[in-house]
């Protein structure tokens, strides 16, 4: 199984997600991107909103998603998006919020 694995604050602030529950990665401003994931359980799904620079929103979001769509998620399985960490060092903040 395919996982992203999101980061805020390393301990604190992490989340898995199975890659083939991502069913969206929207970008909706040039410094947000929202990843949906379908859950099951649960009505609506749950949102990971990452923070970028500036203009950088569409590079993450395109990054994210031709690495769950192609299927190339790497490093054993875990697709790892840690903010201020290369390779995705212009996302800022990570947040999760359940069932939105």
């Amino acid at each position: 199984m395919k996982m992203i694995h999101f980061v805020d604050a390393a301990g604190t602030d992490e989340n898995f997600f199975p890659a083939e529950n991502c069913n969206q990665v929207a970008v909706t401003a040039n410094t947000t991107v929202i990843c949906y994931f379908e859950n099951s359980g649960d009505e609506l799904d749950h949102l990971v909103t990452l923070t970028t620079t500036a203009d950088k929103a569409d590079e993450v979001a395109s990054r994210i998603a031709q690495e769950v769509s192609s299927g190339q998620i790497q490093y054993g399985g875990v697709l790892k998006v840690i903010a201020a960490t290369a390779p995705f060092a212009d996302v800022s903040a990570v947040a999760y919020t359940v069932g939105s």
